[in-house]
């Protein structure tokens, strides 16, 4: 007789969620949370790369791209699934493009006879060196860059050149920034805290918040 071993999750482990970025940085960033132990409480994560979204797409545009990759996961046995990509030059507020794309993303999964209640979209502002920027003081007082901030929250900024923040990070580097390299390693170093305060008088990211929050965190 063959025997099926059950694959039930040990008592005390979280579930994994299911993770879509748009871009390498993020990709590489955020599963650190759960493995480093960033922040407390955080499950594991599984991330799937989008390789990028375009600036130009619809929401009905994006849904179709991203709806393979939440399917992929739910396949996977991961029925939390976060889709976080960037707000970038859009007009639209990003709680307002969340929104657009998890409707669209809602009917494109019903039409394929796919579960959308565990299904979340999170815009970071204007995109992930936002999130990076919100802890600038105190990564300065880290040594971890070089120079000071001249900004307060850069949350929403299009930044110098309309570069959204890669001008920034250059700056306060004293070289120049790599996304995939400095990205990642940045994130560790966050005070997530402040990264992520935004009440009257903070200079943090609501949007990282939203990320968070959206973990569980």
């Amino acid at each position: 007789m063959t025997k099926h071993h059950s694959k039930a999750r040990r008592a005390g482990v979280q579930p994994t969620v299911g993770l879509v970025v748009e871009g390498d940085a993020e990709f590489a960033a955020f599963p650190l949370l759960h493995k480093n132990k960033l922040i407390a409480g955080c499950p594991p994560l599984k991330a799937t790369n989008l390789n990028g979204v375009g600036t130009d797409r619809k929401p009905e545009g994006i849904a179709k791209l991203i709806a393979p990759k939440v399917i992929a996961h739910q396949t996977a046995g991961r029925t939390k699934v976060i889709v976080c990509i960037d707000r970038e030059q859009r007009s639209l507020c990003a709680p307002g493009f969340a929104t657009a794309v998890l409707n669209a993303l809602k009917t494109e999964l019903q039409s394929r006879n796919k579960p959308s209640d565990d299904v979340h979209v999170v815009i970071a502002d204007r995109t992930f060196e936002a999130w990076l920027l919100a802890d600038a003081k105190g990564l300065h007082q880290r040594k971890v860059f070089r120079h000071a901030p001249k900004f307060n929250s850069f949350e929403g900024q299009m930044g110098e050149r309309q570069l959204k923040g890669v001008i920034e990070l250059t700056g306060l580097l004293g070289r120049p920034y790599s996304k995939t390299k400095d990205g990642p390693d940045i994130f560790t170093k966050l005070d997530f805290p402040t990264a992520r305060s935004h009440s009257k008088g903070a200079v943090g990211s609501k949007s990282l918040d939203k990320f968070l929050r959206t973990l569980g965190i």
